[in-house]
């Protein structure tokens, strides 16, 4: 009975002593060695009393507020209720004078700490700190254009790529120009390659989605684009716009079986040499083709060109090639991918759709004496102005008698 009241009493004492002892803890100030060096700045970026250094000690854990009273007594806060765990070392930030991407004014301010621990004990610190000589020029980006606002990244020659202009009124230290979805996600646009990046004047960024690396475009939807720049003193600007993304993606087409069939092993001059092959899309993206059609019998003076049919950037088209071509180009002879009926038009161009197969055939009369008996002809898949999908299919020696 007597121990049980003993160990009571005890425990009692223990508690009382411990509650005395944070009682104890918790009296002294939270926050001490409230400090400000240099305490007078002139932020304009000459490498000289540009920031202070901000410095303090908390006797345990606290937020932290850090703000500035001008003349007016208005505050602006540099910090606000930011948790700070203890530390035996100092707290220390830099600071330049801007709050909320602008530059203060030049002026006298009081520079108030304001430490409130976990028993809501507050400590209240003061300092002075004098602005000046700061730059007066606030950072602006101006005259965002986007163009065009409707983008379709797939290499199909039209509306392939966005361009991003934007004019700066000073250098800025940094620039950043990326597109951002509904969720939150970034694409970054790649940096202007004519211009030295952050200078003062005009910019522009070249943006493709990715595609010509091969890479997949941001999925199709509404983007907003974004620039953001700050200068050397703290100064921050940022100015957005929409862009619509649709039909993006890498065209991908094959001549299928890397394999076509050629009407004869030998043919006459005068006579009609001929392939036959099958494309298909194996992409994900229309691919855009043009004429002529598929069944088009050349000479071998004629050409694309002399067909009214000349190269256009983006489309794809079969071509035929033979040794001792004398033309000036790779591939003169070139065929629509599928007939005019078996593809979709959509504003006013002719598209193979994604898994569609088509039949390609092509004729060229051999009416010129060849260099040799026996020249090798081939066929190609041209991705015209971008480059050659797939080069020397059926590769065939073809007898031309004469």
């Amino acid at each position: 009975m007597v121990k049980s009241w003993l160990g009571r009493a005890l425990a009692l004492a223990g508690l009382l002593l411990a509650g005395l002892a944070l009682a104890g803890c918790a009296s002294g100030p939270v926050a001490s060695e409230f400090t400000l060096r240099p305490a007078v700045i002139s932020p304009n970026a000459d490498g000289t009393d540009d920031v202070t250094q901000i410095s303090y000690r908390l006797s345990r854990s606290a937020s932290v507020s850090i703000y500035l009273i001008d003349d007016k007594g208005e505050r602006h806060y540099f910090r606000q209720d930011s948790r700070r765990a203890y530390s035996s070392e100092a707290y220390q930030v830099q600071f330049g004078g801007a709050i909320d991407g602008r530059l203060l004014p030049d002026g006298h301010y009081t520079v108030v700490l304001e430490a409130k621990d976990d028993y809501g004990h507050t400590t209240r610190l003061e300092q002075p700190l004098t602005i000046e000589g700061g730059d007066p020029v606030p950072l602006k980006i101006e005259n965002l254009s986007i163009s065009p606002n409707l983008f379709t990244p797939n290499r199909d020659g039209i509306s392939d790529r966005v361009t991003i202009g934007y004019y700066l009124n000073k250098d800025a230290s940094r620039v950043d120009v990326y597109l951002v979805d509904s969720k939150g996600t970034r694409y970054p646009v790649p940096e202007d390659k004519i211009r030295k990046a952050g200078a003062k004047g005009p910019h522009e960024h070249d943006y493709d989605g990715g595609v010509d690396l091969g890479a997949q475009p941001p999925p199709d939807g509404v983007y907003t684009v974004v620039v953001e720049a700050e200068d050397y003193v703290g100064n921050k600007d940022r100015v957005s716009g929409p862009l619509s993304i649709v039909s993006g993606g890498v065209p991908q087409v094959e001549i299928v079986n890397a394999a076509a069939q050629w009407s004869a092993p030998i043919v006459k001059l005068g006579d009609t040499l001929s392939f036959t092959c099958t494309v298909r899309n194996i992409g994900t993206v229309p691919v855009r083709t043009k004429g002529p059609e598929p069944g088009t019998v050349y000479s071998m003076d004629d050409n694309f060109n002399s067909l009214q049919q000349p190269e256009e950037p983006g489309i794809f088209r079969v071509g035929l090639d033979y040794e001792g071509n004398s033309a000036g180009r790779q591939y003169p002879f070139r065929w629509q991918l599928g007939r005019d009926d078996e593809l979709t038009v959509i504003d006013g161009q002719k598209y193979l759709m994604p898994g569609q197969t088509v039949t390609v055939r092509g004729s060229v009369i051999i009416n010129e004496k060849m260099v040799r008996v026996a020249p090798y002809f081939w066929i190609g898949l041209i991705h015209e102005n971008v480059w050659i999908v797939m080069d020397k299919v059926q590769y065939q020696q073809i007898t031309v008698e004469f």
